[in-house]
Formats: structure tokens, C-alpha cells, sequence
């Protein structure tokens, strides 16, 4: 399930590796999450992930068009006190061969009407599974998502730290810090994706990645997300660039409230 990473290695295929994972792990903030326009009056109810039951598939490709995977998440259970609403959902990773590689929990939460987001649940499954021999500490900030969107609205930044140490040795083996930024709304599109056609929302970010391996520091990495959403369903398609080409994108198959 899991490729180890030789120690030697390390410093020249990192920056490789995270390119590799980065869209489905920006995918996973963007669809765990639902900014849409729904009133305060409506609480939380309408957002698909804090439906017990619910669930969605993703689909994902990389820049030739070619299919590397897909993800499927499930709302297990929703946990409703005190006027706010949080829901723990199941993630599981199949690869090209629809072979499950990985499978997990995560949890996002609505209050006052507003949709929060533990910046800990970006860890894709798939992204996981390359560190199947290191102990991870992921630290992440709760990132907040207004129930009212509109064209130049600027949305908030956030930050994740994940450190991993070698199991065996319990030797620091590589720090990184992913910032998510500059998140503007730009304005309405019709979008058509397996599971239908939707007036979306089309929302542009950058993410930057800092890293550390072995007490080196690494290049910097900086990518462009671009990501189209309805109200209420969630994301239904994300494009990932750098330097103003396409690395991969991922759309949405199908959803069952």
C-alpha cells in the first residue's frame, strides 16, 4: 500500500511527490467544505456533508486526460448541541485499478451558520500512503467559510504543519508547511460534470509549500487552484496549475443526499 521513501532520495524526489499528490489533496479542502448561500435562518441543514448518510464520489485525472483514482466519502454520523452541527466523514482512496489503497475519518462542523474546517483533514488517503513508515503530527488551523459568497469577496487563508518522524529510528525525517491563500471569489459559471450540469460558483487560490527534509531546507513550491462549486452540493470540479499549466483535476461523479 505504502512507497517507502529512501533516505537518500529524499531530498531530490519531494518536490516531485508533492506535486504529484497536491491536487487530490487540495480537492479534499475544497469539497469537505460547501460556502454556499444559504441563510442563517436555514442553519446548517442544507450543507450535503452534515446530512447523515450522505456521500459523493470524485474522480481524478491528470493533465493528459488519463484516470489516477477516485475517492469516496460518506458521512457516518451528525452530532447536533447547543445550535451547532459536526459530522464525521469516511474517506477511502481507490487507485487506476480501483484497487482501495487507503481508507479514514475526518471532521468538519457548522456554527452560527457558517461552515468551519480542521485543516488536518487535507491529509489525502492518497498522499498518506507514501508515509506508511513514518509517524505523522499534523497540526491545522480551522478554516471558516461564509454562508453568503459573491463575486471579489476575499475568503480567509490557512495553515498546515505536518511533521514525520521514521518509526524505527524515531529520527526527524521531514517538516511541511502548506499555506493556502489569496482565496477570491470571481464570479458564476455553468459547469458540466458526470453527475450533471450547475450554475457554480468559480473560486481562484494559491498554495504554497514549504518544506524541510533531514535539517535541508527544500525549494518552495507555489501552485494555483482553480474550483468550481454549487450551493448546498459542494465543489463539483477543481483545476490545479503551476506556472500556468495544468497538473491534474478532479471532478464530481455522482452524489447521494
Amino acid at each position: 500500500m505504502f512507497i517507502p521513501i529512501p533516505i537518500n532520495v529524499l531530498p531530490l524526489i519531494l518536490l516531485a511527490m508533492v506535486c504529484r499528490y497536491l491536487t487530490p489533496l487540495l480537492l479534499l479542502l475544497l469539497l469537505l467544505v460547501t460556502p454556499a448561500l444559504v441563510s442563517a435562518q436555514t442553519g446548517c441543514s442544507q450543507y450535503i456533508l452534515l446530512k447523515d448518510g450522505a456521500s459523493y464520489e470524485l474522480l481524478t485525472y491528470d493533465k493528459k486526460d488519463k484516470q489516477t483514482g477516485r475517492v469516496l466519502y460518506q458521512v457516518k454520523e451528525v452530532d447536533k448541541s447547543g445550535g451547532k452541527t459536526e459530522a464525521t466523514i469516511h474517506s477511502q482512496m481507490y487507485d487506476q485499478k480501483d484497487k482501495l489503497t487507503t481508507e479514514g475519518n475526518f471532521k468538519i462542523g457548522c456554527d452560527g451558520g457558517s461552515i468551519w474546517m480542521d485543516m488536518r483533514s487535507l491529509m489525502n488517503p492518497e498522499m498518506m500512503e507514501s508515509y506508511k513508515d513514518m509517524e505523522l503530527t499534523v497540526e491545522g488551523d480551522k478554516m471558516l467559510y461564509p454562508n453568503q459568497l459573491e463575486a471579489g469577496q476575499k475568503l480567509g487563508d490557512g495553515t498546515m504543519t505536518m511533521k514525520m518522524k521514521d518509526k524505527n529510528s524515531g529520527r526527524d525525517m521531514m517538516t511541511m508547511v502548506m499555506k493556502v491563500v489569496d482565496r477570491t471569489v470571481e464570479g458564476k459559471e455553468n459547469i458540466k460534470v458526470p453527475a450533471g450540469s450547475y450554475d457554480s460558483y468559480k473560486i481562484r487560490h494559491n498554495t504554497e509549500m514549504e518544506n524541510r527534509a533531514m535539517g535541508m531546507k527544500m525549494p518552495g513550491m507555489r501552485v494555483e487552484t482553480v474550483e468550481y462549486y454549487v450551493p448546498e452540493l459542494g465543489t463539483v470540479r477543481s483545476e490545479t496549475y503551476r506556472n500556468g499549466k495544468l497538473l491534474s483535476y478532479s471532478v464530481l461523479n455522482k452524489v447521494s443526499p
